[in-house]
């Protein structure tokens, strides 16, 4: 029953029916500057994503769960991700919602067929990115698994 999901459109939401001015899709670039000129060197800031959240005003719904998440660290609570990449380029938000021992997390991903693991591959591979192998493979593999990877698989009906 979705009235008692929090869902956060951390990408914005696409509607066809906005022009591109009043669109509030995010579509970024992650950070290519040493630290020291992060902050000096800003002609490219506005293809980046945390720029681009800020400016077109984008969910943050995600903070108040952070906060959540924190303040009641005997609460369970679970995370569904659904089409996401999992890019670092995400990892500010992933990383604060996803690296909790009291957060499960579901992440459905797409397969073509019951032996496809390309999409399931890439995706490890972007979270190892964002929270490194060891914090992976114990949120994965550990006593205390938090991180489940679920496919979900479309079927064609065949017409005769």
């Amino acid at each position: 029953d979705k009235s008692n999901m929090d869902i956060d459109f951390i990408h914005g939401k696409a509607n066809k029916d906005l022009e591109i001015e009043k669109n509030n899709m995010v579509l970024g670039i992650d950070e290519f500057l040493p630290a020291e000129k992060q902050n000096i060197n800003v002609e490219f800031v506005e293809f980046k994503k945390f720029y681009q959240r800020i400016y077109k005003s984008t969910d943050s719904t995600y903070m108040k769960w952070v906060e959540q998440i924190k303040k009641y660290p005997e609460v369970n609570h679970n995370l569904f991700i659904f089409g996401h990449s999992l890019d670092k380029t995400d990892r500010d938000i992933l990383k604060l919602l996803i690296c909790n021992d009291n957060v499960t997390t579901k992440i459905y991903y797409y397969r073509k067929n019951k032996n496809d693991k390309k999409e399931l591959g890439k995706l490890i591979k972007n979270l190892v990115r964002i929270m490194g192998q060891d914090e992976l493979i114990s949120r994965t593999m550990g006593e205390h698994k938090t991180i489940e990877f679920i496919p979900q698989t479309v079927f064609v009906a065949k017409n005769n």
